[in-house]
């Protein structure tokens, strides 16, 4: 086991306290659910991507072709335009 000293901001801290909450209080317990689960999340979200790549690439390529054509407003044009 590994020990490390990490300073957190108070708004942190008390989320980590309210996670360990669910792991009997014990704080390392829920960073090492909270980390391997990110690691889940990340590999879950690359199959997503690949399994839908060619779809992805083409709204890709739909959208480049519109903001080179000049079909598509910038979002700071249109806060611009109507005064935002």
């Amino acid at each position: 086991m590994v020990r490390r000293q990490i300073d957190f901001d108070e708004e942190t801290d008390q989320h980590l306290t309210e996670l360990a909450r669910d792991y009997e209080g014990d704080v390392g317990k829920a960073l090492s659910d909270l980390l391997r689960s990110r690691e889940s999340l990340e590999s879950f979200l690359d199959q997503c991507e690949e399994s839908d790549r060619a779809s992805l690439q083409a709204q890709k390529e739909k959208s480049e072709r519109a903001f080179a054509e000049g079909r598509v407003t910038r979002w700071d044009d249109v806060k611009r335009i109507n005064r935002l």
